[in-house]
């Protein structure tokens, strides 16, 4: 191996880790503090991406701006389905009953969402194309758009590192991960946080979409893949655990990266869904265990 493969590699593996650890982290954190495993995260992706596609080519506000955009319409569409549909699934406080419903009534969600992408945007895939030249890095090159993407993807996990870490907010998240009901008997405002969880989700979903429109199609079908992917990675660096969701990531990406230059994209779902087994066998609360 040369060193321009490798070097493209390692570019590679951190581009495209960072943008599933920002996946894995929206997904982690709704299952982690409700206990619903949504599997319409997918949808919610592919949503911010065509809300990507739409300002880029209807009016050409470029991707980085979109985020914002894309964030705020998700999280203010997420808020009325939780008082809703979740609302009351959580505040039964019925652990296997709210994991049932909320896998029925989330596939429902999905279903819909995907009716609603094909009604506005058809069922052909879209692309566009943003800053597709070449750059060069040191012994690799790579192309603009790819290097913007891991940058930014790099400055959201920071951010979102910080505010759970490092701010009351998520300090507060990560008590009712934990233990819920301590969380309640110190006082904390469980149901506040059961609806920011699913608010914080649903804005990183619509921004990991605007990021994945940069560098791939979309269609109103690509969910399935990186809901899948989101359930991987969490299962992998561990429930609850946002550093967990950092170390999946990073190995999803080295992995993706290895099977799609030694073997080919074609075995890529097979290794992964074996990767999902092994660990499970193994490690069932994940390599850095649960939060």
């Amino acid at each position: 191996m040369d060193s321009s493969t490798f070097f493209y590699i390692v570019f590679s593996t951190i581009q495209l880790g960072l943008v599933y650890t920002l996946i894995s982290l929206g997904f982690n954190l709704l299952y982690s503090s409700t206990r619903i495993i949504n599997v319409a995260y997918g949808e919610l992706i592919a949503l911010g991406g065509y809300i990507a596609f739409w300002f880029y080519t209807l009016y050409s506000i470029p991707p980085p701006i979109t985020m914002l955009f894309a964030g705020a319409i998700l999280a203010a569409i997420s808020y009325p389905i939780y008082l809703l549909l979740f609302k009351p699934l959580l505040e039964t406080r019925n652990v296997e009953y709210i994991e049932v419903w909320g896998v029925i009534i989330t596939f429902g969600l999905s279903i819909t969402l995907q009716g609603f992408m094909t009604l506005f945007w058809s069922a052909q895939s879209k692309a566009y194309t943003y800053f597709d030249n070449v750059v060069p890095i040191g012994a690799v090159t790579v192309t603009l758009n790819r290097l913007i993407v891991m940058i930014i993807a790099a400055l959201l996990v920071t951010i979102l590192y910080i505010l759970l870490f490092k701010t009351d907010f998520g300090i507060s998240m990560r008590s009712v991960i934990q233990d819920p009901d301590l969380a309640a008997v110190l006082g904390l405002n469980i149901k506040s946080i059961f609806a920011m969880s699913f608010i914080l989700s649903s804005a990183i979903a619509g921004i990991s979409g605007v990021l994945i429109s940069v560098i791939v199609e979309i269609s109103p079908f690509m969910g399935v893949t990186y809901v899948i992917l989101a359930f991987v990675i969490t299962v992998i660096g561990g429930v609850g655990n946002p550093l967990g969701s950092l170390v999946g990531g990073l190995v999803l990406g080295l992995l993706d990266v290895l099977i799609g230059y030694t073997i080919g994209p074609s075995l890529n779902l097979f290794i992964v869904y074996s990767l999902l087994v092994a660990i499970l066998v193994l490690r069932p609360k994940g390599l850095l265990g649960r939060g």
